[in-house]
C-alpha cells in the first residue's frame, strides 16, 4: 500500500474513489490530533488582526485628532495662500497634480453693531470648495446653511453671545453697520441662516461671519477676482517644496505677488508622531512583519509531527490532493472563527474605546471627540486580508513542502536540519568531562544548533518584535512637547503692543500656540507695536525694572538674556527698498534702471522699524549660513560695523528675491524718532497747530552700508532669539560697533530670565509684581508681560499626557504583540517535540532535568535577542534619533533602558514559566501514552 501510495504521488495522480466519508473522518481526527496547534494558530490570527488593527487604529487617530486640533486652532484646512489671486492662476493651481484642492476666498468688509464701535466680526464669501474643505471640518456644532440668498449671514457662537444672543434661531433678523473698504459703510438687516462653534484663539482671531456671493455681487465684488486663494496640496508633500513648485508652475501677475504658507497640519500631525511619512511607511512595514512572523513561524515549527501524519497517511494511499485539503480545512476552518473574532475585537475597540480616549486626551478644548473616525471599515477590512492571505500563503508553503517528502523521509522527519558539510568528530579523549549541570547547558545549546533554521527565526522574530517597541518608545519619548517646553528661559518678560495694536489680536497670537513655535512672531507691523510709546528714549524695558528682574532671587545673572537695540526710522534708496515693494512701471524702464546706481535717492519708510544688537557668536553664525547657503549678503560689513543686514520672515518671491540680491552695499541711513516732550506736544495740538508745526527734521544716523536681505524661515537658518517679528515689520540686525553710530540709545526689547531649580514659582511672583507695578506707573502706555516655562508646561499637560498615554498604550500593544510571538512559538515548539522528550524521558532523563534543559533553551534565546538588541538594535535607535533629530528640532534622544530592561524580564519569566506549565501537563500524562500520541 504504501508504495502504491508512493507510486501515485510521484506520478502526481490518484485512483478516484468515493472515499469521502473516510476523508472527513481522518480530517477530524487530524484536526483533533492538531487542535494545541490549531489553538495557538487561532490565538496567532486573532492577535494578528487586534495588534495590526489597534496599531494602525491608534496610530491614524492620533494623527486625525492633532489634525483637528489644529485646524480648530487656527480655523482653516488651508496650508498656503496667494493673495489677489486671478482666474487663470485658479484654474492652474487646480489643474497642478501635487494640489488636492483649491478654494477661493474674499474678505468685502467688517460688521460693526453700532457705528464707532468695535467690530463684531468680519465678513467673509467662500466658494464651495473653500467652505466644504477649508473651513467647515474646523468648526463643530454647526446648525443651518451657508448662505444661499443675498441677505442671508452665518455666525459663529461667540459673535452672536456678543450680541447677548444666546439660543439663536434660524430666521432671526441681524442688523449691523458693514464697513466695506476704506470710505464706504453700508447699513443691513440679515437673516440668520446657521451658526457654528469655532475654537480659534479670540485674542488673536477675529470671528468670521459668512454671507453668500449674491450679496457680494451687489456690494459690487466677484469671486472671479478673489483677495485670497486657499489652497491645500497633498499631504506627503513638504510645504517648501511646494512653494517651490508652485513658484515654477504659475506665472505670477506681478513681482510681489507671494504664495505664503507651509506644511498642511496632517503633515505636521505625522511629523510629531513619527517624525514624517517615510518613517511611518518604515515602522508599518516593521509591524507587517513581524505579524507575519507571528504566523509563518508558528506554522513552521508546529509541521514537524504533521510532516510525519503526512507520511503515514501516503502510506496508507491517501493522496498528496486529499492531504492538502484535509490540512487546509483546518486552516480555512481556523480563519472563518479567527478573523470574525479578530474583526470584531478590533472594532469594539476602536469604535467604542479608541475615540473617546483620543477626544478627552487632545481635543478636550476643541469640540471633544467630534468629527474623529478611527473606526476605518477599509483598515479592518485590509487587516482580515493580510492576515488571512499570511496565514494561507504560511500554511500552503508549509503544507505543500511537507506532502513533497517522501513516505520514508517524512515518517522518520525529526525537524533537524542537515549540515552541508560534514562536521568533523572530535575524539573521545579531547572532549572535556562536563557536570550533569553544565551538561544540561550544552544538550540546551546543541538543540538551538540542531534546530538552527527555527532558532533563528524565533531569534529574528523577536528581535523585530521588540526592537519596533523599542523604536516607539524613542520616538514616543523624544518627540514628547515638555522638550520643546523645556528648552525654553525660566522666564520671559517682553513689551506688549499698543492698545489698537492688541485690539486687532497683535501681540496675543502666542496664546495656543505650539510650544516649539516662537511666541514673538506676530502679524502686527512697528505702528501696531509702538504707537502708544512711539518716542525716542521709549525702552520696552526700562533700565531700572531690568535691573529689578535681574536682582529677582533665584534669577541667575549668568544665564539670562536681553535683547537690546532701538527703533528707528530707516531711509532707503529706491534700489535698497524695491524688494519690498510693488513695482512700478517706471520701475522696470531700462532707463531707470541704468540710473539705479548713480542716483541715490533716500526714501523714508512709513513706519519704524526695529534694530536688534548680535553678538559676535550669532553673527559667526549668521555668517556660517551665508557660507552653506551661498547668500550673497556682505557679511563683513555687518561684522566691522558699517553695515545692517535686514531679516525678513520669507515674504519675497523669487523675482524679489533677485532685487534683494541686487541691493547689496547700497547705502541706507536711520532717522531718529521724536523726542517724548515732541510727541507729546503734537499729541495735545488741534489739527491747524500740528499742520503750522510742519515736519520736524530729526537726527540720521552715520550713513551705513544694507549689507543684504536674509530670509529667517530658510533651511539651516541659526536659531537667533529675536523680539517682536513678522512679515510687517522691518527688522534689522547689527554689530555693537554698528549700533553706537546710529546715534540713538540703546534699549532693551525683552528678557530671558533662567532660574535657580526650585525657586521657579517664587521667582514668577515676584516678577509678576514688579510687572504690575511698571505697567500701573506706565499708564497709557504699553506694558510688559511674561510668558514662563512652568505656566507652559501647566497648560501644554493635558496634551502631553494625552501623548504619553497614547504612545503608551501603542508601545504597550507592540511590545504586547512581540513577548506573545515569542510565548506562541515556544509553546508550538515544545507541543511539537512530545516525542523528542518522551524518548528522553524513556532512556532515563528525569522531568526535572528535561524542564532545566527547556529553561535553558528559553534563556539561550533571551540572551541571544538581548545581545541582538544591544548590538544591531543599538544601531537602529541612533539611527532613528538622527532621523527624528532632522524632522523635530526639539527631539530629545533618551536610552530606554528601564523598558528594554522590563522586556527582558518578562521574556526571561516567559522562559522559566512556560516550561514548568509544560512539564506539568505532560507529566500527568503516561510516557507511552505520550509516544504513541507523538507517532
Amino acid at each position: 500500500m504504501g508504495t502504491g501510495g508512493e507510486a501515485m504521488r510521484q506520478n502526481g495522480r490518484h485512483t478516484p474513489n468515493a472515499n469521502t466519508p473516510v476523508i472527513r473522518m481522518l480530517c477530524a481526527a487530524v484536526s483533533k490530533s492538531s487542535r494545541g496547534r490549531n489553538r495557538i494558530l487561532l490565538g496567532a490570527v486573532i492577535l494578528g488582526i487586534v495588534t495590526l488593527c489597534m496599531v494602525f487604529g491608534v496610530s491614524f487617530g492620533k494623527i486625525q485628532a492633532e489634525y483637528l486640533r489644529s485646524i480648530r486652532q487656527s480655523g482653516t484646512a488651508a496650508s498656503t495662500y496667494l493673495e489677489d489671486g486671478t482666474k487663470a492662476q485658479y484654474n492652474k493651481i487646480k489643474s497642478l497634480s501635487y494640489i488636492r484642492e483649491v478654494g477661493r476666498s474674499w474678505t468685502p468688509g467688517y460688521a460693526y453693531k453700532e457705528a464707532g464701535g468695535e467690530s463684531l466680526c468680519e465678513i467673509t464669501v467662500l466658494d464651495k470648495t473653500a467652505w466644504d474643505v477649508m473651513e467647515r471640518p474646523a468648526y463643530t456644532g454647526i446648525e443651518g446653511h451657508y448662505p444661499r440668498k443675498a441677505q442671508e449671514l452665518m455666525l459663529p457662537v461667540r459673535a452672536l453671545e456678543d450680541l447677548g444672543i444666546r439660543t439663536p434661531e434660524k430666521g432671526m433678523k441681524l442688523h449691523f453697520i458693514i464697513e466695506i473698504g476704506l470710505f464706504r459703510t453700508e447699513k443691513e438687516t440679515f437673516t440668520l441662516c446657521g451658526w457654528y462653534e469655532d475654537y480659534a484663539e479670540p485674542a488673536s482671531n477675529m470671528a468670521k461671519g459668512y454671507i453668500s456671493e449674491e450679496k457680494l455681487k451687489e456690494w459690487g465684488g466677484s469671486m472671479e477676482k478673489p483677495d485670497h486663494l486657499l489652497i491645500r496640496q497633498k499631504d506627503s508633500m513638504d510645504g517648501r517644496r511646494t512653494e517651490e513648485k508652485l513658484y515654477d508652475d504659475i506665472r505670477m501677475a506681478d513681482t510681489s505677488q507671494t504664495f505664503t504658507g507651509g506644511n498642511t497640519y496632517a503633515y505636521d500631525a505625522v511629523n510629531r508622531f513619527m517624525g514624517g511619512y517615510g518613517m511611518a511607511a518604515f515602522g508599518a512595514v516593521l509591524v507587517l512583519a513581524s505579524i507575519f512572523f507571528l504566523i509563518h513561524n508558528v506554522m513552521h515549527i508546529s509541521m514537524a509531527k504533521d510532516i510525519r501524519q503526512i507520511g503515514l497517511l501516503n502510506t496508507i494511499g491517501t493522496t498528496a490532493k486529499q492531504i492538502r485539503g484535509i490540512y487546509f480545512r483546518q486552516i480555512l476552518r481556523i480563519l472563518a472563527v479567527g478573523i470574525p473574532a479578530g474583526v470584531l475585537i478590533a472594532a469594539l475597540l476602536l469604535s467604542a474605546v479608541v475615540p473617546q480616549l483620543l477626544g478627552r486626551q487632545y481635543l478636550a478644548r476643541y469640540g471633544g471627540a467630534a468629527g474623529l473616525d478611527v473606526l476605518r471599515p477599509q483598515m479592518l477590512a485590509l487587516a482580515a486580508v493580510f492576515t488571512g492571505i499570511v496565514t494561507a500563503a504560511a500554511a500552503g508553503e508549509t503544507i505543500y513542502r511537507a506532502v513533497s517528502r517522501s513516505c520514508i523521509e517524512a515518517a522518520n522527519y525529526n525537524g533537524i536540519e542537515q549540515p552541508k558539510t560534514k562536521r568533523r568528530v572530535k575524539k573521545a579523549a579531547a572532549l572535556r568531562r562536563r557536570t550533569p549541570k553544565r551538561e544540561l547547558w550544552y544538550m540546551a545549546w546543541q538543540n538551538l544548533c540542531r534546530f538552527r533554521g527555527r532558532s533563528l527565526r524565533t531569534v529574528l522574530s523577536l528581535f523585530l518584535g521588540l526592537e519596533v517597541a523599542l523604536s516607539a518608545v524613542v520616538i514616543a519619548s523624544g518627540a514628547d512637547q515638555s522638550h520643546a517646553i523645556e528648552a525654553r528661559p525660566d522666564i520671559l518678560v517682553a513689551g506688549e503692543f499698543s492698545s489698537w495694536g492688541k485690539a486687532e489680536g497683535y501681540g496675543e497670537e502666542y496664546k495656543g500656540r505650539d510650544p516649539q513655535d516662537d511666541p514673538l512672531e506676530t502679524e502686527g507691523g512697528n505702528l501696531a507695536l509702538t504707537s502708544d510709546n512711539d518716542y525716542d528714549s521709549f525702552s520696552p524695558v526700562g533700565e531700572e525694572v531690568k535691573e529689578e528682574l535681574l536682582a529677582v532671587d533665584g534669577v541667575k545673572k549668568e544665564e539670562s538674556y536681553a535683547a537690546e537695540g532701538g527703533y528707528m526710522c530707516p531711509l532707503y534708496t529706491r534700489k535698497g527698498v524695491r524688494p519690498m515693494v510693488a513695482d512700478k512701471e517706471s520701475e522696470t524702464d531700462e532707463n531707470y534702471t541704468a540710473n539705479l546706481d548713480t542716483v541715490i535717492q533716500l526714501i523714508e519708510a512709513g513706519e519704524s522699524g526695529t534694530i536688534q544688537i548680535l553678538g559676535r557668536k550669532e553673527i559667526e553664525e549668521l555668517k556660517e549660513f551665508a557660507e552653506k547657503s551661498g547668500s550673497p549678503a556682505d557679511m563683513e560689513s555687518l561684522e566691522n560695523g558699517t553695515g545692517v543686514l535686514l531679516l525678513h520672515d520669507h515674504i519675497l518671491s523669487p523675482a524679489k528675491e533677485k532685487q534683494a540680491e541686487e541691493s547689496v552695499g547700497e547705502p541706507i541711513l536711520f532717522s531718529r524718532l521724536w523726542s517724548k516732550k515732541e510727541r507729546d506736544r503734537r499729541l495735545n495740538a488741534t489739527a491747524q497747530e500740528r499742520e503750522k508745526m510742519g515736519d520736524i527734521e530729526t537726527e540720521k544716523s552715520e550713513k551705513m552700508t544694507l549689507c543684504g536681505y536674509m530670509d529667517t524661515k530658510a533651511e539651516g537658518f541659526p536659531a537667533l532669539r529675536r523680539t517682536w517679528h513678522g512679515p510687517r515689520i522691518d527688522y534689522f540686525v547689527i554689530s555693537e560697533e554698528g549700533f553706537k553710530k546710529l546715534g540713538t540709545a540703546k534699549k532693551t526689547f525683552y528678557m530671558e530670565l533662567n532660574v535657580e531649580k526650585g525657586k521657579e514659582l517664587s521667582a514668577e511672583k515676584a516678577v509678576r509684581r514688579i510687572l504690575t507695578r511698571e505697567n500701573g506707573r506706565r499708564g497709557d502706555e504699553a506694558g510688559l508681560f511674561l510668558i514662563s516655562k512652568a505656566g507652559l508646561l501647566q497648560e501644554a499637560q493635558s496634551y502631553i499626557r494625552g501623548s504619553r498615554l497614547i504612545l503608551g498604550i501603542l508601545s504597550m500593544v507592540l511590545i504586547a504583540a512581540g513577548l506573545m510571538n515569542y510565548l506562541n512559538m515556544m509553546v508550538t515548539g515544545l507541543w511539537s517535540r512530545q516525542r523528542e522528550f518522551a524518548l528522553m524521558e524513556g532512556v532515563g532523563m528525569t522531568r526535572r532535568q528535561l524542564c532545566g534543559m527547556l529553561v535553558i533553551e528559553g534563556l539561550y534565546y533571551c540572551l541571544l535577542t538581548a545581545g541582538l538588541m544591544l548590538t544591531a538594535g543599538s544601531g537602529i535607535l541612533f539611527l532613528v534619533h538622527l532621523y527624528m533629530k532632522a524632522k523635530l528640532a526639539y527631539f530629545t534622544f533618551t536610552c530606554p533602558w528601564a523598558v528594554f530592561g522590563v522586556m527582558i524580564l518578562v521574556l526571561a519569566c516567559i522562559c522559566v514559566c512556560v516550561p514548568l506549565a509544560v512539564s506539568r501537563k505532560t507529566g500527568r500524562t503516561g510516557l507511552a501514552k505520550r509516544l504513541a500520541q507523538s507517532n
